[in-house]
């Protein structure tokens, strides 16, 4: 988690699905369906070329680029397990927990909820029983400010021996992993927090289904801006995570990294579709 930042190296260059119509000062919010996206108000397509650099052996941090690559050996054999087996879900959650308190250095770590599965479009019968597994093919941050603030309020009406306000800082993590062997046609992509303006940013309303019934949370989506470097891991392995920050509330740290599926055009076609599981979590800080 040391070094000098992020320099220019070999890549791609895919399309990001930048939000096209940013409503104007005053204007209704834009909104997100996961499960109809007819339903959308949020615009992103046609979709901007953006180079995407490989980020394999580049020294970042978490609190300045906002995201790193760990290796993690689970002790889970079968992923697709996840969201079927209660004590699958009970240990990813205990493991991963303990990774981001050893890596952040956290007073303490929890979990919110379980690991959630996302398969390919072409996983038809993977996809079957869920709700929201499909890739997020569009660049954005699962929280802005405000929604952050009130997720993290509520482990203190939920969480008997937990007070928020002991603690002078606390922060979000997202935990990414494949599970499907590489390399992958739908990777993610990651957008150094230093490249990102506020005027970059659109709050996005994501209307979320899932089998225990509708979420509505607000998150940050983003406008095109040229400044914007965007890197990937490729051919990541099972023992592989990407870790990046969701929100933080040290100004002087990142504070949230964009993100996005994308489909990798240097991927041969007939691999396996990218499976992977999502964690994430609010870490308290003494």
């Amino acid at each position: 988690m040391t070094g000098t930042g992020i320099h220019d190296r070999s890549g791609v260059e895919a399309e990001i699905n930048y939000v096209r119509n940013p409503p104007p000062a005053g204007g209704s919010v834009l909104e997100y369906v996961t499960e109809d996206e007819a339903l959308n108000t949020m615009v992103t397509l046609p979709g901007r070329p953006m180079p995407i650099t490989d980020a394999r052996g580049l020294p970042t941090h978490l609190d300045r680029e906002g995201f790193l690559l760990v290796e993690h050996v689970s002790a889970i054999t079968d992923f697709h397990r996840l969201q079927e087996d209660p004590v699958v879900d009970a240990q990813y959650v205990e493991e991963t927990a303990a990774m981001l308190a050893e890596l952040t250095g956290a007073a303490r770590v929890l979990m919110l909820g379980s690991g959630k599965k996302r398969y390919g479009e072409s996983a038809v019968d993977r996809l079957a029983p869920l709700k929201n597994a499909k890739p997020a093919r569009y660049p954005h941050a699962d929280n802005t400010d405000a929604s952050a603030e009130n997720l993290a309020g509520l482990f203190d009406a939920f969480v008997d021996d937990f007070d928020l306000a002991a603690y002078p800082r606390w922060a979000m993590y997202n935990v990414w992993r494949t599970f499907s062997p590489p390399p992958q046609d739908f990777p993610l992509a990651v957008c150094d927090a230093r490249t990102v303006s506020p005027d970059d940013e659109v709050t996005v309303t994501a209307i979320t289904a899932e089998l225990s019934g509708d979420i509505v949370h607000d998150t940050t989506s983003y406008v095109h801006n040229p400044a914007h470097r965007w890197y990937w891991y490729p051919d990541m392995t099972i023992d592989e995570v990407i870790v990046f920050k969701s929100h933080d509330t040290d100004p002087a740290k990142a504070r949230r990294v964009a993100h996005t599926a994308f489909t990798d055009p240097t991927c041969p076609p007939g691999v396996p579709t990218r499976a992977s599981v999502e964690m994430r979590a609010l870490a308290v800080f003494d």
